[in-house]
């Protein structure tokens, strides 16, 4: 027997999932066709005729069990047959899509306890992972560019980790044209970066310490964004708003308001050093030109990109340890 009689998916993220049942059968070197059934809903005699009963051609059958946290308490008995054998033509994949707590799948009781689980456990078939994080991303990102011919720049892998979402299935809609606009290259630079579409979970705080070193690392947050506020204006509102919540959230660290502040003792850290080094006066002049800039575009006397740049000059400035800014004019 090369491989499991059955996997237990342990992961929040639908497409993660998806993308490790994709390899574990493509590894196998054999043709699967593939089943999908929701646990969420009352399983219909196909699900149990789809995970006992051979085809007569001989076909490999992966049969996929979604949402399988979902099932009734009093279903998991009903397994004990159905997984006590090993059928070298079907093989049952449970997926648990719920989001975890404290860092870990929450199972449930009646499945912890079957001796199958525990089968499964000791034989290592239960696969689990939390979903992708900023660190896993760009792992992510480098087998993706390699199982291609291609590779990132430096500046762009740290650029796109912080730039995409947090979901694989996003994150591969976003790829996608990446790769279409990549074209036959095969390194991927921060300028091909400008098709990527803003997010509202990006990080930020990465963005402000951007900001403070200057450099090359700001001109690409400073070339990628800007695009995509010319390409979508309505997305700079959204994105002062994640600017202000950063500033709210330095000036609490700055003015020993720790406790009100949760975030992992590392990242804490990192924050509060920066809010030391801007300080109070400064801190509340970066209220003031995230609140200007919010102000002229939504009455008008500026354009949506306009006042991303006039903030980006002025934050520049702000953040320079000259306080004059080094930067050309607006829109340059």
């Amino acid at each position: 027997m090369d491989r499991p009689g059955f996997l237990f998916c342990l992961c929040p993220d639908a497409e993660l999932i998806r993308q490790h049942i994709d390899d574990r059968l493509r590894q196998t070197g054999q043709s699967w066709r593939k089943q999908t059934f929701w646990a969420d809903e009352e399983l219909p005699d196909a699900f149990w005729q789809a995970a006992t009963i051979s085809g007569l051609m001989g076909e490999n059958r992966a049969v996929i069990l979604r949402k399988a946290e979902a099932l009734q308490a009093s279903s998991w008995s009903k397994f004990h047959g159905l997984l006590s054998a090993f059928r070298p033509h079907i093989w049952l994949f449970f997926c648990f899509e719920k989001e975890w707590a404290k860092g870990k799948p929450d199972l449930p009781a009646a499945l912890t306890k079957q001796k199958f689980w525990a089968l499964a456990e000791k034989r290592g078939w239960v696969w689990s992972s939390p979903g992708l994080n900023r660190q896993g991303l760009s792992a992510y990102l480098r087998d993706w560019a390699a199982a291609r011919g291609r590779t990132f720049s430096g500046s762009a892998l740290e650029t796109a980790a912080t730039l995409l979402p947090l979901d694989a299935a996003a994150v591969k809609n976003e790829l996608d044209k990446v790769e279409l606009w990549a074209g036959s290259k095969t390194t991927i630079e921060a300028e091909d970066l400008s098709v990527l579409s803003f997010q509202p979970d990006m990080d930020i705080f990465a963005f402000l310490t951007a900001l403070q070193s200057g450099g090359r690392d700001v001109q690409i947050w400073r070339k990628v964004l800007r695009s995509q506020m010319e390409a979508e204006s309505e997305m700079v509102l959204p994105f002062l708003a994640l600017i202000l919540r950063e500033a709210r959230i330095l000036w609490q660290l700055l003015h020993g308001e720790e406790k009100k502040v949760w975030m992992p003792q590392r990242v804490k850290q990192s924050k509060q050093s920066l809010a030391r080094r801007l300080g109070p006066d400064r801190l509340a002049r970066m209220w003031t030109l995230i609140l200007e800039a919010e102000t002229d575009v939504k009455s008008g006397q500026l354009k949506p990109e306009q006042a991303f740049e006039s903030l980006i000059l002025g934050l520049l400035e702000l953040f320079s340890s000259t306080g004059v800014s080094q930067r050309g004019p607006v829109g340059a």
